[in-house]
C-alpha cells in the first residue's frame, strides 16, 4: 500500500468555493429535454435552457446570507463591486519611446519657437515694411510723378474734351456750325463771330468734308473757350449760340485741367503706392523668413535637450478597465414595474423551452468562398440561441442587464502591484483620468442569435487561406410592435437601453479612484440623467458561410474581417438583395435575374426564410437566420411593404432622448437604418 506523509495544502479559497458548491440550493438552468422535443424544430445537438435564472457581481463578504438587493438594505447597489478587469498588453516599447520623443519634442519645440519670436520678433514683419515702404515713397516720388505726367495726362485731359464733344450742348455747337459752313462763308453774315476761328477759311459752300471739318475744328476751340484753357477769353456774347445755350446756363472755367491735375494726382499715388507695397512686402518677408530660420535652428537646438531626456514612463499609453456588477435579472421586479434607474431586480427569468431551446451542435454545409469555384463542404460548430417567434412574443422580451464600469487610462511607468486577494491595483490611478458609466438595459431578447465557427477555404489571400471563419447573426430585439411607441407612454422604460455617468451626488461617486483599490462602495449613478434609447431593434449580420467574418493575425497585430465580396456572381448573389423599386434597376450583364439573388435583411420582424417548427406543419412559426443585410431601429419605427424599414416622424415619435439631472429631456424622434451589407470591413490592432 502506498503511503502519502507530506500534507498537501489547499488555498482557502478554493475550499470555501467547494463547500459553497455543496451548499447551494438546487437550480433549474439544464433541463432534460427527449430526443422528440430537441429535434423538431433545430435538429440534434446539445440543448440548455435557463428557468428562473438571475445573476449580479457583488463584492466579497464572508459574512452575508444573501446579496444586498434581498436582504432589504437602501441602495443596494453600493454593493455591486464584483469586476472583471480587462487589461490590455503587448506594446510596442521600441515605437513608444519614438512615440514619446516625438510628443516631448514637438511640444518642446513649439513652446521655445513661441517664446523667441514673441520676445523679439513679433513686430518685425511690420516694422520692416512700413520702413521700407516709407524709404522708397521719399526716394522715387519725383521721379514717379514725372513719369506719370509723361505718360497718362495727354490721354486723361483728351478723355475729358471728349466728353463735353458728346454733350447735347456741343453737339447742338457743331451741327449749327456744319450747317454755316455748309451755306459759304463768302455771304455775308452765314458765320457768326462767336470767338471761334473763321479767317481764312473758304471754299465750303456745299463742301460737306470741308464744313465738316471747319465744324470740328470751332466746337473744340469752343470747349476750351467754355470748359478748357481759354476760359478766361472775352466771346461776343450776342452769337446764337451763346445766346441760347450759354448765357444763364454755362459758367465758363477751366474745369477740364482741374480735373485732369486730380486724375493725374491719384494716378499718381496709386502707382507710388503699388510699387512701394510691392518693395516693402519683399522686404518684409526677406527679414521675416531670415529670422525664421534663426529662430527654427536655436528652437530645434532647445528641444532636442529636453527631447533627450524624456521617458516613455510618462505616457498614458496604457489602458484598465473594471466592469462592475454585471448583472442579468428578470425586467420586471416583484411589483411588476420595469424601470431604467436600476440594474438589478432580484428577480429570476425564463430563456428557451423544450421545444425551442439553447443549442450547441455541429453542421456542415458546401459553400463558395473567395473566388470563382472556389468549391468545398465546410464542418461547423453552431451556437444557437432559441428561435425567434413570427407572431409578436412580448414574453420573450423579459431580460434585464446592468452594469458600470470605470475605465482608465494610465502611465506607462504606473505600478503593476495588485492585490492578492481581489486583483485590484494598488496604486496608479487617476480620476482625472478616468471614465465612469453605468449602462442599463430592459426587455432584451437575443432570440435568433446565432454563431458559426468554422474553418474557411483555401485562398490566394494569405489572411483569409484556412484561417479561423465566423458566420454571425446578433439580433438584440426589444419590441415587436414598435410602430405605435409614442413618446407619452407611461411604460417607456420597460424596452430600452440607458447609458448615463452623472453621480445622484458629490458624495455618492465613491472615495477612491474606483472601488476595486480599496474595496469601498459602489456610486450610485442619478435616477433619471442620460442617453435613452428605447425600444431598439438591432440585428446584425457579421459574416456568412459565402462572407466569413475571419479573426486572424498579421505579425503582431490582430485582425478582424468582414472578408470582401468577390465579382463572382454564384457568390454575390447569395448575399446581394434585388431592389425592384428603383427606377431602371437592371441585374446588368451576369446573367441572373431577380429571382436568383438570396439576399434579405434581418429586423425585428423578419430574418430571412421562415422555419417550422416540424417538418410536416402546413405554416412556420419561427424567423429564418438566412438573413445577409443588418438593421438597426430606435423607437417609433414601421414596416413598409417590401420588408422595409420607416422611422415615424408623427410629434408623439419618440426613440433618441437625452434627460439632465435637472429633469429636462430632448426628444430627437426615431432611427431606421435599414437594409446594411457590409461589402468588406477590417479593424486591425497597430502598435502590438
Amino acid at each position: 500500500m502506498t503511503q502519502f506523509t507530506q500534507a498537501k495544502l489547499f488555498r482557502q479559497s478554493c475550499l470555501a468555493a467547494a463547500v459553497s458548491m455543496f451548499a447551494a440550493p438546487s437550480v433549474y438552468a439544464l433541463q432534460d429535454l427527449s430526443d422528440e422535443a430537441l429535434s423538431a424544430t433545430t435538429g440534434e445537438g446539445v440543448a440548455l435552457t435557463l428557468e428562473n435564472f438571475k445573476m449580479v457581481f457583488q463584492g466579497p463578504n464572508d459574512r452575508s446570507a444573501a446579496s444586498s438587493y434581498a436582504s432589504g438594505m437602501v441602495d443596494p447597489g453600493k454593493n455591486d463591486t464584483g469586476f472583471i478587469r480587462i487589461i490590455p498588453t503587448g506594446e510596442n516599447y521600441e515605437q513608444l519611446g519614438q512615440r514619446a520623443y516625438d510628443k516631448i519634442y514637438k511640444a518642446a519645440y513649439t513652446t521655445a519657437y513661441q517664446t523667441e519670436w514673441a520676445q523679439k520678433y513679433s513686430n518685425l514683419y511690420d516694422s520692416t515694411f512700413a520702413s521700407s515702404y516709407s524709404d522708397y515713397t521719399k526716394a522715387n516720388s519725383t521721379r514717379i510723378t514725372s513719369e506719370t505726367k509723361t505718360k497718362y495726362e495727354a490721354s486723361i485731359r483728351s478723355s475729358y474734351v471728349n466728353t463735353y464733344f458728346n454733350t447735347p450742348t456741343m453737339q447742338a455747337y457743331y451741327s449749327q456750325r456744319y450747317n454755316d459752313y455748309l451755306d459759304g462763308v463768302t455771304w455775308p453774315y452765314s458765320i457768326e463771330s462767336d470767338g471761334t476761328t473763321t479767317s481764312g477759311v473758304s471754299g465750303t459752300r456745299n463742301n460737306e468734308e470741308k464744313s465738316a471739318e471747319n465744324a470740328l475744328k470751332n466746337t473744340y476751340e469752343m470747349i476750351e473757350l467754355l470748359y478748357g484753357k481759354n476760359s478766361t477769353t472775352s466771346i461776343p456774347t450776342n452769337s446764337t449760340f451763346y445766346k441760347n445755350y450759354v448765357n444763364g446756363k454755362i459758367t465758363r472755367s477751366n474745369a477740364i485741367d482741374t480735373k485732369t491735375t486730380n486724375d493725374l494726382a491719384l494716378k499718381t499715388a496709386q502707382i507710388i503706392n503699388d510699387l512701394a507695397t510691392a518693395d516693402a512686402k519683399l522686404k518684409a518677408n526677406a527679414a521675416t523668413t531670415s529670422a525664421r530660420e534663426a529662430v527654427t535652428k536655436s528652437s530645434e537646438i532647445k528641444a532636442k535637450e529636453i527631447a533627450s531626456t524624456s521617458s516613455i514612463g510618462t505616457l498614458r499609453s496604457k489602458a484598465d478597465v473594471f466592469i462592475y456588477g454585471l448583472a442579468l435579472s428578470n425586467s420586471k421586479d416583484k411589483n411588476g414595474k420595469s424601470s431604467l434607474a436600476t440594474r438589478y431586480t432580484d428577480q429570476g427569468f425564463n430563456w428557451g423551452t423544450a421545444e425551442n431551446p439553447w443549442l450547441f451542435h455541429a453542421g456542415n454545409q458546401d459553400v463558395e468562398q473567395f473566388a470563382k469555384d472556389n468549391k468545398g463542404n465546410v464542418g461547423y460548430l453552431a451556437i444557437e440561441a432559441p428561435l425567434k417567434k413570427i407572431a409578436a412574443d412580448d414574453a420573450s422580451n423579459n431580460i434585464k442587464l446592468g452594469l458600470w464600469m470605470d475605465v482608465f487610462s494610465r502611465s506607462l511607468n504606473s505600478s503593476n502591484v495588485v492585490d492578492p486577494i481581489t486583483g485590484a491595483p494598488t496604486s496608479g490611478l487617476d480620476k482625472d483620468y478616468r471614465l465612469r458609466t453605468q449602462i442599463v438595459a430592459n426587455g432584451l431578447s437575443f432570440n435568433g442569435s446565432q454563431v458559426r465557427i468554422f474553418q474557411t477555404l483555401k485562398s490566394t489571400n494569405t489572411n483569409y487561406n484556412q484561417t479561423l471563419g465566423l458566420a454571425s447573426l446578433i439580433r438584440i430585439n426589444t419590441n415587436d410592435r414598435a410602430e405605435s411607441l409614442s413618446i407619452n407612454d407611461g411604460d417607456l422604460d420597460a424596452r430600452g437601453i440607458r447609458i448615463s455617468t452623472a453621480a445622484r451626488s458629490e458624495l455618492d461617486d465613491g472615495t477612491a479612484a474606483t472601488p476595486a483599490m480599496d474595496r469601498s462602495v459602489a456610486p450610485i449613478f442619478h435616477e433619471t440623467e442620460g442617453l435613452y434609447l428605447y425600444s431598439p431593434n438591432i440585428n446584425l449580420v457579421l459574416g456568412n458561410m459565402y462572407q466569413p467574418f475571419i479573426v486572424g493575425s498579421e505579425g503582431r497585430n490582430i485582425i478582424l474581417e468582414v472578408t470582401r465580396i468577390p465579382n463572382v456572381p454564384s457568390i454575390y448573389s447569395k448575399i446581394y438583395t434585388y431592389y425592384t423599386d428603383i427606377a431602371g434597376n437592371t441585374t446588368g450583364t451576369s446573367g441572373l435575374n431577380a429571382a436568383d439573388f438570396k439576399g434579405s435583411t434581418c429586423n425585428v420582424y423578419s430574418c430571412g426564410t421562415d422555419l417550422k417548427a416540424n417538418a410536416s406543419d402546413a405554416t412556420a412559426l419561427y424567423q429564418g437566420r438566412d438573413a445577409t443585410h443588418s438593421s438597426i431601429a430606435i423607437g417609433t419605427v414601421e414596416r413598409l411593404p417590401g420588408n422595409l424599414l420607416n422611422a415615424k416622424s408623427t410629434d408623439t415619435a419618440t426613440g433618441v432622448v437625452f434627460k439632465g439631472v435637472n429633469g429636462q429631456s430632448t426628444n430627437l424622434g426615431s432611427v431606421a437604418i435599414d437594409g446594411v451589407l457590409i461589402q468588406h470591413l477590417k479593424i486591425r490592432t497597430t502598435g502590438l
